[in-house]
């Protein structure tokens, strides 16, 4: 949403004067002339309104007053319904207040608003609950790599632009396509973020000993003929021997001089090399805001290391300088929900997981 105006100069002197006590951390002072803006702004737009609660909001929030926090946050969703600083306000002040499952919700309400006025929509798609579900009694393989997939908790992401309804997207391709065609979405394009078979399908390699074959990447590409696989060079080969039937002119190595950026009407998604889970491992950012991290950062630790093509010291250059020179305020979508859906890189900043802080490289490291 752009800055709505100011109904007048007494007003915007008055909002100006709270901002610049904002910026300077006189939060009490700052939330004292928000409440000298908001009593000369009756006649104001519901937008500038809006603005001048969410901006109280976030001063009573450092000044600890989080009951008062909520409550402008509440006027400032009201007012302005579409905008998703309300939302993330009250998200902000249910946190400090210990109400987590609130504050989750509002969270989501507020990246998903923010995420439509930039006019894309990033849709999660989880084994269990929106695919792999149905049991096949006549074919017990199938059901047993449904149950293998909600057992890895994979995430499988939707990007699609709002105006043109294409979109860019693999365990169960048949669930995955009946729901792009519910939502009439046009498949466009296919992005591998790296080679595991949990994310490209294949027949699993060592150490998972498994006499299955997971439909992914080769399946999709044969339903859907007129689209391509972006696979970063690097994990190509790999991608390819688990996949004997997937020809490799459906496949457009990411990250070159004319594969930098892919383009889906206003929605332009820009490949990061994030090697060290796999030696071709990339993460897509979508407008410089969003993250789409695949199995590199997974909220909270990163991807393994110690299984065939990882590397460590490979994996800390890309934790240190590749995802910890992005803006703190990219919101960051993993490959796997182990417990969180979706971060910050700021965030991931404070636990250690990135830049200079980086302590450590998680669990299964």
């Amino acid at each position: 949403m752009d800055l709505p105006p100011a109904p007048h100069a007494k007003s915007y002197r008055i909002t100006t004067r709270a901002n610049d006590l904002y910026e300077r951390h006189l939060y009490l002072d700052a939330a004292t002339e928000y409440s000298k803006a908001i009593e000369e702004s009756t006649h104001a737009s519901r937008d500038y309104l809006a603005m001048l609660y969410a901006n109280r909001s976030a001063s009573l929030l450092h000044c600890y007053h989080y009951p008062s926090a909520k409550e402008d946050a509440t006027r400032s969703i009201q007012l302005a319904p579409m905008w998703s600083k309300g939302y993330f306000r009250y998200a902000e002040a249910s946190a400090k207040m210990g109400d987590y499952e609130e504050a989750t919700r509002f969270y989501k309400q507020a990246l998903e608003k923010d995420n439509a006025l930039m006019g894309f929509t990033i849709f999660q798609i989880m084994p269990g609950k929106d695919i792999c579900i149905e049991r096949h009694l006549r074919n017990p393989i199938q059901t047993f790599i449904f149950e293998f997939a909600q057992q890895m908790r994979n995430i499988i992401y939707v990007i699609v632009d709002n105006d043109t309804k294409q979109c860019v997207v693999c365990w169960d391709i048949d669930g995955i396509l009946k729901i792009l065609q519910e939502h009439s979405w046009t498949l466009v394009a296919c992005i591998v973020t790296h080679s595991h078979f949990d994310h490209a399908g294949g027949s699993p390699p060592a150490p998972y000993v498994l006499p299955i074959k997971i439909s992914g990447v080769s399946r999709l590409l044969k339903k859907v003929p007129h689209i391509k696989a972006y696979v970063h060079a690097g994990d190509i080969d790999q991608l390819l021997e688990q996949n004997p039937s997937l020809l490799p002119n459906r496949i457009a190595p990411t990250c070159t001089a004319v594969t930098e950026t892919l383009a889906i009407g206003r929605t332009v998604l820009r490949f990061l090399h994030t090697p060290g889970h796999t030696p071709g491992s990339q993460s897509i950012i979508i407008n410089d805001c969003r993250l789409l991290a695949g199995d590199t950062l997974l909220c909270g630790l990163c991807g393994r290391t110690d299984l065939p093509g990882g590397n460590r010291k490979v994996m800390e250059h890309t934790l240190r300088t590749v995802l910890g020179s992005l803006d703190d305020r990219v919101v960051v979508y993993p490959g796997h929900n182990y417990g969180m859906e979706w971060s910050t890189i700021g965030i991931e900043r404070e636990k250690g997981c990135l830049g200079e802080d980086l302590v450590g490289f998680g669990v299964h490291s």
